[in-house]
């Protein structure tokens, strides 16, 4: 299937040919799991779940105009109604100049925060 590949090392975004699954996102993320951000009504873009947790963290990357910044290589996919991943319609052309390389920023990851709600 068509997917972008956001390489944060190379700070490059190419088209790819994807096989489909979840071994398939993993490797071409260079992770072991995978979390998911919508993008709009007809793609998502996959990341290291682990991102911000590797120690040195990978180079990060942001979309120009949002704040949002990921940690590591993304992949856009495209996905159905029902959530199957499917190709994406995009091209790399067109996501290349929304893209802005951060390099090795350090961002630190939130502590979860426990509330006590009172009954």
């Amino acid at each position: 299937m068509n997917a972008i590949l956001i390489d944060v090392t190379a700070q490059t975004v190419t088209d790819i040919d994807l096989k489909p699954g979840l071994w398939a996102m993993y490797k071409a993320i260079g992770c072991r799991s995978v979390d998911r951000v919508t993008l709009n009504g007809t793609d998502d873009l996959w990341l290291d779940d682990e991102g911000l947790l590797h120690d040195p963290q990978p180079p990060k990357f942001r979309f120009v105009g949002a704040d949002n910044v990921f940690a590591g290589n993304g992949l856009i996919c495209g996905y159905t109604g029902d959530g199957h991943t499917i190709s994406t319609t995009l091209r790399a052309e067109l996501i290349r100049p929304m893209i802005l390389f951060l390099g090795n920023v350090p961002v630190r990851s939130h502590e979860p925060v426990l509330i006590d709600w009172p009954l």
